[in-house]
């Protein structure tokens, strides 16, 4: 009614490159489970309530073996990638050696292309319990940037942090760029094979000369420096290998926390 004259050209915030449909900045982000394990009721309850990566803009999960998760409140009816059945061994500080496997994973995202067309790729553990909309708010300082985020610093002493733990990596567009573009080299000139992944993919991004950016609150993980699942400024928590666990923190971080109860550990992978 006004002729448009509210309408203006001057520039509200920072460009996005990504397919921002649910918040901005946008977030494609994936996860590798096994649906036989106690990853699998957790991933189906994900898709239920809409929540973790199934909140992002962009999501895709990957599996050894075939699994269809269900159908997400976006319509979309969620199949596991197909991924090389690969044996993980032991890394150097005694986690999972699984540099090999998780490089499968991250060809196939790289073939698939979907990272072209979000601000951040984020790589998501299942037994992590993300919210998206708070690691947007710790995102949206960097993006455009060529910077991957590294989230403890556990040991600051030690030559080897801080450092990127593996429950929750981000990339930027430009990062993942970089990666899709130097990935044989890393794998040829880096020597990976006592490493676990994100200790691959932390020393990858810096032999890519890609900035890194510390958030070490982006994630509380128990493996770092602990996991409290009411503190509002934290976007992801980890870990939490029960479906059961998995709903208390997710219910918590929601401002709806269940009564604490006694329960069986699951297995570890």
């Amino acid at each position: 009614k006004d002729g448009n004259a509210a309408w203006t050209c001057k520039a509200l915030g920072p460009k996005s490159w990504g397919l921002a449909v649910k918040g901005f900045p946008s977030l494609f982000c994936f996860s590798l489970y096994m649906p036989s394990r106690y990853e699998g009721p957790i991933m189906r309850n994900q898709v239920k309530k809409n929540a973790g990566i199934f909140a992002c803009d962009g999501y895709d999960v990957f599996a050894a073996e075939h699994d269809t998760l269900g159908t997400t409140a976006d319509g979309v009816t969620v199949k596991a990638i197909l991924i090389p059945k690969i044996k993980v061994g032991v890394s150097q500080d005694g986690t999972a050696g699984n540099t090999k496997l998780f490089m499968a994973v991250w060809d196939k995202v790289i073939a698939g292309g979907r990272f072209r067309n979000y601000d951040w790729t984020v790589k998501v553990d299942p037994d992590a319990v993300l919210l998206p909309w708070r690691l947007r708010t710790h995102m949206k300082p960097h993006i455009g940037k060529n910077v991957y985020i590294v989230n403890c610093n556990k040991f600051p002493g030690s030559p080897n942090f801080p450092m990127m733990y593996g429950s929750l990596e981000i990339y930027s567009k430009t990062a993942m760029e970089a990666y899709a573009a130097g990935s044989r080299k890393c794998s040829e000139q880096l020597p990976w094979k006592s490493w676990g992944e994100d200790y691959f993919m932390t020393h990858c991004m810096d032999y890519l000369h890609v900035g890194r950016v510390n958030d070490f609150s982006v994630i509380g993980d128990d493996t770092c420096t602990g996991a409290n699942c009411a503190d509002k400024n934290v976007a992801s928590f980890h870990p939490f290998k029960s479906l059961k666990s998995w709903e208390a923190c997710w219910d918590t971080a929601n401002g709806n926390p269940l009564p604490k109860a006694s329960e069986p550990s699951a297995p570890t992978w």
